[in-house]
């Protein structure tokens, strides 16, 4: 592979640099493009069951979305690799704070990332954008293997820990059958008037005067 020439400016400095840059001599040499969808799935399934996220061909304007209407997510990528991985990540966090938590966990989030860097774009630097972020390094850290101490309650890492490891998911699933479980409780016992009555009546002019008869 050849070598080739390329112009440069020191991180940080106005300062130009040329140099030689060999492919052959950097640690992703004959690294072979990664396709693992089934990681991707593993935490899907796990964060967010419920989220839609569908594989689109590569855009030059993004790389992953959520739509509000439809709460899904999209996925512009050719290889689901790591960076894929991470946009999703970052894409189930926005699914998460319109469907999942809170309102009181999301502001305890998007207080914490008020205090991280600043980008000078109205967009990087909203709520949302910081939350989404940082949930996504967080998730991308989890899912690399490194191990962490459990949270302390009412802090950021307690809202992510909840929702990486499918906690927050699985207390909304047994909220909605209490909740259902409830209704179907307030049916019966708003039937109830109704049903004993009709059964009072069956007694005194049906059941009633056929014994007295007999």
């Amino acid at each position: 592979m050849a070598i080739e020439k390329i112009t440069g400016r020191i991180l940080g400095t106005d300062k130009q640099v040329d140099y030689e840059y060999d492919p052959e001599d950097t640690n992703s040499f004959g690294v072979p493009v990664a396709d693992r969808e089934v990681n991707l799935v593993r935490h899907h399934r796990r964060i967010a069951p419920e989220s839609v996220v569908v594989l689109a061909p590569v855009r030059n304007d993004a790389a992953g979305v959520y739509q509000h209407a439809s709460k899904q997510i999209s996925l512009f990528y050719e290889r689901l690799g790591p960076g894929a991985q991470s946009i999703n990540f970052h894409e189930l966090w926005h699914y998460a704070e319109n469907n999942i938590l809170s309102e009181r966990d999301c502001e305890i989030v998007y207080r914490a990332c008020r205090k991280g860097d600043t980008w000078g774009s109205a967009y990087l630097d909203s709520d949302i954008e910081r939350a989404a972020r940082a949930f996504q390094h967080y998730a991308s850290a989890r899912a690399s293997g490194v191990q962490m101490r459990p949270a302390r309650r009412g802090t950021q890492q307690a809202v992510f820990e909840r929702l990486y490891e499918g906690t927050e998911h699985a207390a909304l699933v047994k909220s909605r059958r209490r909740a259902s479980r409830a209704a179907i409780t307030d049916k019966i016992v708003g039937v109830m008037p109704v049903v004993g009555m009709v059964l009072f009546i069956l007694v005194m002019f049906v059941v009633l005067p056929h014994l007295v008869t007999h």
